[in-house]
């Protein structure tokens, strides 16, 4: 039978085996690998940049990275689904959250003081919410096993190249500008990322980690899981990161807070077992023992130490967050525009290292106030679901302690960090959704059995009658 007599009589052809077709990269097909997607992982853990030859472009932009290559080829890849209307946008709620600050960035370019970096701020806006809706189509259909598998396989992409730098192997120092700098010094001293950059980024990548991976370890006593989790939290602790071990601490009380709201109806609450005591204790002890190692065994890190627990930074922040009091009450109401840092002496731009702070110097009080919220609401809508799956539960966590880090750092203000956070995002409520859907199939399945169970019982005891 010809494929053409097989298609008239209703029948699927067979496929044949080792044609390529464009579907190999991105179809609808669960079981298909996910080529590209492993490639942009791979783009996304070291996002090596390459200069633009064209001026015009070059003015805008300054330089592209391999991952902004790739999501452009992604973008395009998006275009059919949204031309059929068949654009996947993950959970609603969430997408519209991340929307929010694209949308207002491009908004103030009608009033931006310096509108070629409005623009460009904008653009990077966008590539984090196409990154969102690549890795959320990519995802579909997956289960949670597998999403679980290329976060483990993330996470060591991150840890790897960090190592290597701590290392001094060639090839492994810190890229671009900082190379060329005094900063330099600083990505020896503490567990720093070639590409991504200083020891504050990388704990910001890391952080959104961890949680997700350790408690699918735990949970479904997967090794792999919860030795790639246990890395990551190392990892962290070496970076001295002191803005996300705050954050941590700071995002467990709030996580403690929302618990009633988020556990499910009539769920009572259970003692915690021993053996998760005990793992508790021995991740604790291994922590420490990382970061004793570090300071023991690399001397920068000895000359480094003092400075971060000097009170000085401190007190700079409270410099810079009055400093941007002032330029907030000089535009209050439109703000200076995405992505504009706002002058008072020329060679001391406010940046105050506070998203919060730096949405409202960007768009004003009431827009800023706005994208502050979407930003911060981000754990919520995960630990909300947390009455539908327990696994929301971590998820919701780690994305707390990121939006509680914005509140110390401006890792979000980053060229590659919020493209980054953006792609994260989705991969966390891709394994959300994958869990879920599992769920309620094997619920599903359990009620249809039980179900036909009793009919069959029932049509038994009606069949059989008895004997006169």
């Amino acid at each position: 039978m010809t494929a053409f007599d097989a298609t008239r009589a209703g029948v699927r052809p067979a496929r044949r085996l080792g044609r390529w077709t464009p579907r190999a990269l991105w179809g609808p097909r669960a079981e298909r690998p996910r080529i590209f997607l492993m490639l942009v992982l791979l783009a996304a853990a070291m996002p090596l940049r390459i200069p633009v030859p064209w001026p015009v472009v070059e003015s805008v932009i300054g330089s592209v990275s391999i991952l902004d290559l790739l999501l452009l080829v992604a973008a395009a890849s998006l275009v059919p689904n949204l031309w059929r209307r068949r654009l996947d946008i993950g959970y609603r709620p969430l997408a519209v959250a991340l929307a929010i600050p694209p949308l207002v960035a491009a908004l103030s370019l009608l009033w931006s003081q310096d509108r070629i970096e409005s623009l460009r701020t904008t653009l990077i806006s966008v590539e984090g919410f196409v990154a969102y809706l690549f890795i959320t189509r990519e995802l579909e259909g997956l289960s949670a096993e597998r999403v679980v598998a290329y976060l483990r396989r993330y996470a060591w992409l991150v840890i790897v190249p960090a190592v290597l730098l701590l290392l001094h192997v060639p090839g492994f120092g810190p890229y671009g500008s900082d190379y060329h700098t005094g900063y330099a010094v600083s990505y020896y001293a503490r567990l720093s990322h070639p590409v991504l950059g200083g020891s504050n980024n990388l704990a910001t990548v890391l952080a959104i980690l961890v949680p997700p991976l350790l408690y699918w370890g735990h949970s479904r006593r997967d090794w792999r899981a919860t030795l790639a989790g246990l890395i990551a939290a190392m990892g962290i602790v070496c970076t001295l990161s002191r803005g996300v071990l705050a954050a941590s601490v700071i995002a467990g009380v709030g996580y403690l807070a929302l618990l009633p709201i988020s556990r499910r109806p009539r769920a009572r609450r259970r003692p915690v077992p021993g053996k998760v005591l005990g793992k508790v204790l021995i991740g604790t002890l291994g922590l420490s023992a990382g970061a004793v190692a570090l300071y023991r065994f690399n001397p920068p890190t000895h000359e480094y130490i003092s400075g971060r627990l000097s009170p000085d930074s401190i007190l700079m922040r409270v410099e810079l967050y009055s400093e941007a009091a002032e330029k907030i009450g000089a535009r209050p109401f439109l703000g200076y525009g995405a992505g504009v840092v706002p002058y008072g002496d020329p060679a001391a731009p406010v940046d105050v290292h506070n998203t919060y702070v730096q949405q409202v110097l960007s768009f004003g009080l009431p827009l800023g106030v706005l994208v502050g919220v979407a930003i911060a609401s981000l754990a919520v809508l995960f630990l909300l679901r947390r009455r539908v799956h327990p696994l929301a539960g971590p998820l919701g966590y780690a994305v707390l302690v990121e939006v509680v880090t914005f509140a110390f750092e401006s890792s979000y203000e980053g060229t590659v960090l919020r493209v980054l956070f953006y792609l994260l995002l989705a991969m966390l409520a891709g394994l959300l959704r994958a869990a879920t859907n599992e769920t309620t199939a094997a619920r599903s399945g359990l009620d249809g059995r039980s179900r036909s169970a009793r009919t069959t019982t029932r049509s038994q005891s009606i069949s059989v009658s008895p004997s006169a």
